[in-house]
């Protein structure tokens, strides 16, 4: 079932409770809705757009092909943002690929038109700056987490920081993410 412009307005304000009405509609204006079936791509690698979502239902990963191996760089559920660190560049080519893990409804917008409106409008350049907070703080977490973590602590902290991860990706996804083998994952959580 698809949302109505009225339920993603009422999503966003949920996500960002520091935006009213205006602004969330704004921000839908500028943005393409979307559903994607489990496993479809989303974002491609190889794009130099500056296209993000916002995840309004449903969990995404990003990843590359390292080696003939999938590496998970990012997992993300409803009421985040997902897109490649290139977005936020000028003409830059997009190294990482986004996939649905779930069926996912996101809202896809270019971050530069983005970022112009949201010169010109306080309360969209306030949501613009949570939005930048939210990506350095999920960047500053994975980086100490791999500086400071072990496999377990590293496992712990995911499922504190977000325990749908649990229900809605799978396993290997998640070894992925963490830097550890399906194996070690798997004894990681069943100790649990």
């Amino acid at each position: 079932m698809k949302y109505s412009k009225a339920e993603i307005q009422d999503l966003l304000i949920k996500f960002y409770p520091d935006i009213e009405e205006k602004e969330a509609r704004l921000l839908i204006s500028i943005s393409t809705y979307k559903v994607f079936q489990s496993r479809e791509i989303i974002l491609k690698k190889e794009r130099t757009d500056k296209k993000i979502v916002i995840i309004l239902k449903g969990s995404l990963r990003s990843y590359s092909i390292v080696d003939g191996v999938e590496r998970n760089c990012h997992l993300r559920s409803e009421g985040f943002l997902m897109g490649d660190p290139a977005s936020f560049e000028e003409n830059q080519i997009s190294r990482l690929d986004s996939e649905a893990i779930t069926d996912c409804h996101v809202l896809m917008f270019d971050m530069g038109e983005f970022e112009e409106i949201a010169f010109g409008n306080p309360k969209m350049m306030a949501l613009y700056l949570t939005m930048l907070k939210e990506i350095i703080v999920v960047f500053s977490h994975r980086i100490s987490s791999f500086v400071t973590m072990n496999a377990t602590e590293r496992y712990e902290h995911l499922m504190q920081w977000n325990p749908l991860y649990l229900k809605s990706t799978y396993d290997k996804h998640l070894a992925s993410f963490l830097g550890i083998t399906p194996l070690t994952f798997h004894r990681v959580k069943h100790k649990k």
